[in-house]
């Protein structure tokens, strides 16, 4: 029960990783603090009613482990947290015209949030469909004005988890039956004023996870207000997911 219910190692990050050139932390710059993006996932579910099944997360966290699209590791550590639920976080919106709300999935580390994987389903004749996965950390994934944000952190050797030296954000659209980039930046947190920089998009398609439609085992018309919702609101302290990583500055490849 290695990956998901409990930390993820530093080696582990460091395995999935591509090492990026110049993007350090300038010596006199300051740095900002580097909890998960939660902002977007907040703003989106408190415009919507989110569907019913993210208010049950015992049918959420089967539906995951039904779903042969992800991967052995993530569904064999999808397991309670201890005296808590499951470490899964959501977020709903339209992204893809489907038969109802798409659900976007986060799984995270039960000690410290860290985002393990971020998962798309739609729905399609009342199941679910996983449309769009990255499961390379720390990732975490959100609905922002309809379309599909994911978000990676980039860290360095000395990097505490919670001050990051960059952000990398990956915008994507669903476009004749796939998601595709549509806008990507950097943010360099290391700079003496933080500064948003663009970045070339991939000309390729997300790739679609080879998934069959899973029942989700609750009545999938059915919706339930963001009170009602797994998802934290604004106003909710439990502590959010966080990205978490180690190594050089590194950045990992998003929905790949």
């Amino acid at each position: 029960m290695g990956r998901v219910a409990s930390t993820v190692t530093t080696g582990a990050l460091v395995c999935a990783c591509v090492v990026v050139a110049g993007c350090g932390t300038n010596a006199t710059g300051a740095r900002r603090e580097g909890p998960a993006p939660v902002a977007a996932s907040t703003k989106a579910t408190s415009r919507a009613a989110a569907p019913a099944i993210v208010a049950d997360q015992v049918a959420l966290a089967t539906m995951v482990r039904k779903d042969t699209s992800v991967s052995a590791d993530v569904r064999e550590d999808l397991t309670p947290c201890a005296g808590a639920g499951y470490p899964m976080d959501t977020d709903s919106g339209d992204l893809t015209s489907g038969d109802g709300p798409d659900l976007v999935i986060n799984v995270t580390t039960c000690g410290d949030g860290l985002g393990i994987a971020a998962y798309v389903y739609r729905m399609v004749d009342g199941k679910y469909q996983n449309v769009f996965a990255d499961e390379q950390p720390p990732v975490y994934g959100s609905v922002d004005d309809g379309q599909l944000q994911i978000i990676h952190e980039v860290y360095r050797t000395d990097d505490p988890v919670s001050y990051p030296t960059g952000q990398e954000s990956v915008t994507y659209a669903w476009r004749d039956q796939r998601f595709v980039e549509v806008a990507r930046d950097f943010s360099d947190f290391g700079a003496q004023t933080p500064t948003v920089s663009p970045e070339p998009t991939s000309t390729d398609p997300a790739p679609l996870p080879k998934s069959d439609p899973v029942d989700p085992g609750v009545p999938s018309g059915e919706t339930v207000t963001p009170s009602q919702s797994a998802t934290p609101d604004a106003d909710d302290t439990t502590t959010p997911p966080r990205m978490s990583g180690g190594g050089d500055a590194v950045r990992h490849g998003t929905g790949q």
